[in-house]
């Protein structure tokens, strides 16, 4: 691999832990003699990334609470992982195939990406820690070619691009399976969350100002989420529950040309022909109203399956049903870093807290009252 006559790795890190399932910030730890990767745990395709800021995901910390670390290692005899999955940073050295295929990431830049879900569940690996190897099908340099596009990126921090990455590429590849076009009429469910406010930037840039977007978040979100391209703003707090408010409002005679759910509200999809255009689809891409138990995910699982295929002449719902897992790759980074180029995409930080302060961070996530992301500076 790259570097490795010259570079020198501490044998141990800050890391923080977690080594029983539940709410996460009541399980982790901090250790400050945790394991550091060294050169041999990098592989052909992978890169060695010192890390400056990592960014808090819902989806994991959910995970936390329903799956013991490592829950597909059969082997593990120290069930122990290092939590979340985004990061931004610098690359200390790369694996032997990396630079035939990516001379951008070379020691020494400046990049933001992820682990792989599967290796984290595997091996462990995670991002509140002071490094971390990561696959290089999903990291990208912070930079842009082309010096007006350059300057515009330069304006996304360290902080910000730490979480873009996976809620930018949700949000693109969502939009993408949509099939929304300029002119269509949109409603993001959860608009003030993470993802959310990623959502209805893109959905703005997707449907144009002859389009419409709509979405909902609470009475104190509002105004960020107007200024974020929301036409429309509906406090699900005041119209709970959401869908007997659609079902009786204007978008009954309205309908939606899609719709883009956040949060993951079953109810919203089985009455949706009441405001869901005919064929349209319903795509869903979150989970949190799921009880945190083995049991809520196995039942969150089923009706995922059965919202997809239970055929409308057995009670289905005769609205196309898609749950979308995205995949943050270097294709769909790169569309994150150019909408960013453009002005069409800015981050929405809720908060930067310190490494030392990570169970404090996780209360802020768990209060479900985030706007944006939360962000962990790991250290300089």
């Amino acid at each position: 691999m790259s570097e490795e006559g010259r570079l020198s790795i501490p044998s141990t890190m800050r890391a923080w832990t977690y080594t029983r399932r539940g709410l996460p910030s009541q399980v982790v730890q901090l250790d400050p003699h945790f394991k550091a990767p060294s050169l041999s745990d990098i592989g052909p395709d992978d890169v060695l990334v010192e890390i400056n800021y990592a960014a808090m995901n819902g989806g994991v910390a959910w995970i936390m609470q329903v799956l013991s670390p490592l829950p597909f290692s059969w082997t593990a005899k120290n069930r122990i992982a290092v939590p979340e999955l985004e990061f931004s940073g610098t690359i200390l050295a790369v694996g032997r195939e990396v630079l035939a295929a990516r001379v951008d990431l070379q020691p020494g830049t400046l990049v933001f990406g992820s682990c792989r879900p599967a290796e984290h569940f595997r091996l462990g690996r995670g991002t509140l820690a002071e490094y971390v190897v990561a696959p290089a099908s999903r990291v990208v340099t912070i930079s842009i070619a082309g010096e007006e596009a350059a300057a515009a990126v330069s304006k996304l921090s360290l902080a910000e691009a730490s979480g873009i990455g996976a809620v930018g590429a949700t949000a693109i590849q969502t939009l993408d399976l949509s099939g929304l076009k300029t002119g269509d009429k949109v409603l993001v469910n959860g608009g003030s969350a993470g993802t959310g406010v990623m959502m209805v930037q893109i959905a703005r840039h997707v449907v144009g100002e002859s389009g419409q977007v709509v979405a909902t978040c609470s009475a104190a979100n509002a105004e960020l989420v107007k200024s974020l391209g929301a036409d429309e703003v509906i406090d699900y707090r005041k119209h709970d529950p959401l869908h007997e408010y659609l079902r009786v409002s204007h978008h009954a005679e309205q309908p939606f040309d899609a719709i883009i759910d956040c949060i993951g509200i079953q109810d919203l999809y089985t009455h949706s022909p009441d405001y869901l255009a005919r064929g349209k689809p319903y795509l869903n891409i979150g989970a949190y109203t799921a009880t945190p138990t083995l049991a809520g995910f196995l039942t969150w699982a089923w009706k995922q399956l059965s919202n997809r295929f239970w055929p409308t002449f057995l009670g289905g719902v005769p609205r196309p049903y898609i749950f979308h897992s995205a995949t943050p790759d270097v294709k769909t980074l790169n569309r994150v870093k150019q909408l960013v180029a453009e002005g069409k995409l800015r981050q929405v930080v809720d908060s930067i807290w310190e490494m030392e302060d990570v169970p404090k961070a996780y209360q802020r996530m768990e209060s479900k009252r985030a706007r944006g992301k939360v962000i962990i500076h790991i250290q300089d």
